[in-house]
């Protein structure tokens, strides 16, 4: 069977998706979140871990979502948020690099899972700089948006916005504080042509890009960011994926929206949210 695996924007009707179980999930201080129960020493009981995922992929299995596993190794923890070895583009993922050793590694296993399953993977990848998948949103088919906050580097940017103009694509770049780790922090599309925005974290020609391209936003103060309560994921027709406790679930739904909110406030807490803890591999345009 022909694999279409392609992302065309970050809100159409998702079909395919990789995950990772998280078998060997452990909290790493790599983000300010995460190095806060880091630092404090705070322990989850495996069993916390999986049982949350559980009812994550229980959202995808209802909806009828094809799901696929990223081949798993003890001495990679952070599986589980498949998100960022890469980016999906309407021609097959981009393979990015990883700016943290205790990362480094994801790629390889993530690259060899996809070639096992027969998808499409551009022929360059990342090899200057940083580029994390929690960083990257397409806003239309031919725009991508990369984040310069504490992962994705700007040599990284460059070097997919090189990659991707062979495609005639266009790549811009949103820089930020490095306190908010990746972009997926402090924006997320909910649906098409509407996202969540933090107001206290985006510069202003951020906003006036997505102004541009026709996006509705809906904006909101920091402390939903340092909640991780704007990280989610577009399922498409109308459709997202949250987690339990979002105090942002409610607005959506007063917007029409269906609401998906799983009960994984563990993962949301040490920073993993939805969009996190999964990598399309097909929308529909």
């Amino acid at each position: 069977m022909e694999r279409k695996t392609c992302v065309h924007n970050s809100t159409g009707r998702l079909k395919r998706v990789l995950l990772g179980k998280p078998t060997y999930y452990q909290i790493l201080p790599l983000s300010d979140i995460a190095r806060d129960l880091y630092d404090r020493g705070i322990k989850i009981d495996q069993k916390t871990w999986l049982k949350e995922h559980e009812e994550f992929v229980d959202v995808f299995e209802q909806l009828g979502i094809e799901i696929s596993w990223v081949k798993l190794s003890p001495k990679l923890p952070w599986q589980a948020s498949t998100r960022d070895f890469g980016v999906n583009t309407p021609h097959g993922v981009l393979i990015g690099r990883f700016r943290y050793s205790e990362r480094k590694g994801e790629e390889i296993m993530a690259k060899e899972t996809l070639e096992e399953l027969g998808e499409t993977i551009l022929p360059k990848q990342i090899t200057r700089g940083c580029l994390e998948g929690g960083d990257c949103f397409w806003l239309d088919e031919n725009t991508l948006i990369v984040g310069n906050g504490n992962r994705s580097t700007y040599a990284g940017y460059e070097n997919a916005k090189e990659i991707l103009s062979e495609y005639g694509k266009r790549v811009f770049v949103v820089e930020f504080l490095s306190k908010w780790n990746h972009l997926d922090v402090i924006f997320s599309p909910v649906a098409e042509k509407l996202a969540i925005v933090c107001k206290d974290a985006v510069p202003e020609y951020f906003i006036g890009i997505l102004d541009a391209l026709g996006w509705e936003l809906i904006k909101v103060p920091a402390e939903y960011a340092y909640r991780n309560e704007i990280n989610m994921l577009a399922l498409g027709d109308e459709k997202v994926l949250s987690f339990r406790g979002n105090r942002l679930n409610k607005v959506l739904r007063e917007r029409g929206l269906e609401v998906y909110d799983p009960a994984i406030e563990t993962f949301a807490a040490a920073g993993e949210g939805p969009h996190c803890l999964s990598f399309e591999l097909e929308r529909e345009p």
